[in-house]
């Protein structure tokens, strides 16, 4: 009886320290989601992540508002990420669906199934890695996120700090360092080449697409469209 009671008391005291922890990352990302729906964050873990890691440099980033964006520009940015974005709470299930049985035929996680709020909840709050423990938290952060931000904010703020290139974050400033004008001011073709490079932006620049045949495929895809 006294090891049953010593077992219950610990289970009890872990269960208890677990809902503390997660209490804890919930209000945090709840304060940083009310925080960002009105200021925009000065940096983010990735850009942290690879300069410490990677070197890259921390640039001068160039904010520009979603009314500024062209209207093509967000549509075609919903067709290759993310199809049903105004339709979704944060979450495609057919799509995680789909990604957990290519990642557990390949015994690794390669495809996500992200949405753009669950990409933007990365970007915002979390980091690269690729793991069950970041999908877990990624998850519950997307909720939050969710419930808080409306999506024309999400998708600015996504455009306004997707990686681009090494140190280049948002489409501001990718248009400036690619093509030296306002991201307002770029053409649909162009676009679509900043566009189609987001599934690998470190390896690849809008003149050698190409060379991608992820991006070749992203590429056929808004030019069906657009």
């Amino acid at each position: 009886m006294g090891k049953q009671r010593k077992r219950r008391s610990f289970i009890g005291k872990a269960a208890r320290w677990l809902l503390f922890v997660h209490l804890w990352y919930w209000g945090i990302i709840a304060i940083l989601c009310i925080l960002y729906s009105f200021v925009n964050p000065p940096i983010t873990p990735i850009m942290l992540e690879r300069y410490l890691i990677r070197g890259y440099p921390i640039s001068k980033r160039l904010y520009i508002p979603l009314e500024r964006i062209p209207k093509y520009t967000s549509a075609m940015l919903i067709t290759l990420e993310d199809g049903n974005f105004y339709q979704h709470h944060g979450f495609e299930w057919n799509m995680i669906k789909e990604a957990y049985i290519k990642n557990k035929a390949k015994g690794k996680i390669i495809h996500g199934g992200s949405t753009l709020s669950n990409q933007l909840t990365r970007t915002l709050f979390l980091t690269t890695d690729r793991n069950y423990l970041r999908k877990y938290l990624e998850a519950q952060a997307t909720v939050i996120l969710e419930l808080i931000m409306s999506k024309e904010r999400i998708l600015e703020l996504y455009l306004n700090y997707a990686e681009w290139g090494k140190g280049i974050y948002g489409i501001q400033s990718a248009a400036w360092h690619y093509y030296k004008c306002s991201a307002e001011n770029l053409s649909k073709e162009r676009t679509m080449k900043l566009l189609c490079i987001l599934s690998n932006p470190i390896r690849y620049g809008p003149e050698d697409y190409a060379s991608s045949s992820s991006a070749r495929a992203r590429m056929r895809l808004l030019r069906t469209y657009y």
